[in-house]
């Protein structure tokens, strides 16, 4: 298994796994932190199975076993309290064009528990990620989704030096139903490299 552990000033990255099922479950299954998650939102009052959450941190153990994983997601914990505050990824977009250890273009993605929002925490993982996605993967472009309503990850794709390139998408819930419209944010890393 891999074992790539990151570090910031207050958090520790590491692999998620199964045994970070109660702490996950907690914060996927509350409704506030996931309304405008595009996989996970719900109605309120919805009972979330717990094997969807216990599926997909098995999905995460066999993907960190892998040589070269398609995703990384690692589990955010917080320093002073060991507490896990949420996870934090970056989705391989192209399989097929995937050799050894580059990948040409990531989605990051990421879910806090609320308890810990407010804090620069999302800002502090995320701008962790996008190193190890441009030192360690040698992405070459960087992309990022979220609701049009959802400002606060649309801040932390902007700290990140992410664009918006669209913001007209389509966007329907697969749990509820409900429409929203979609934004797009990207970071081409000649760009990034450019402004610096």
């Amino acid at each position: 298994m891999n074992t790539i552990i990151l570090e910031t000033e207050r958090l520790i990255l590491r692999p998620l796994s199964v045994n970070d099922f109660d702490a996950v479950y907690a914060y996927e299954s509350d409704y506030e932190t996931v309304k405008f998650m595009y996989a996970l939102s719900f109605k309120p009052g919805y009972v979330v199975p717990e094997e969807n959450t216990y599926t997909f941190l098995q999905e995460c153990e066999t993907e960190w076993q892998k040589d070269v994983p398609a995703f990384y997601e690692f589990a955010v914990v917080e320093k002073v309290s060991k507490k896990l505050i949420g996870h934090i990824a970056a989705y391989h977009l192209d399989t097929d064009q995937m050799e050894a250890s580059v990948y040409p273009a990531c989605e990051l993605g990421w879910i806090f528990n609320r308890a810990f929002w407010g804090k620069g925490y999302c800002t502090e993982a995320a701008l962790k990620i996008k190193q190890f996605a441009l030192e360690t993967l040698g992405v070459k472009k960087l992309v990022a989704h979220c609701d049009e309503r959802n400002l606060a990850s649309a801040r932390v794709m902007e700290k990140l030096g992410l664009k918006k390139v669209w913001g007209n998408g389509p966007r329907e819930y697969p749990l509820t139903g409900e429409k929203s419209t979609e934004a797009m944010y990207a970071l081409d890393i000649k760009d990034d490299k450019n402004e610096n």
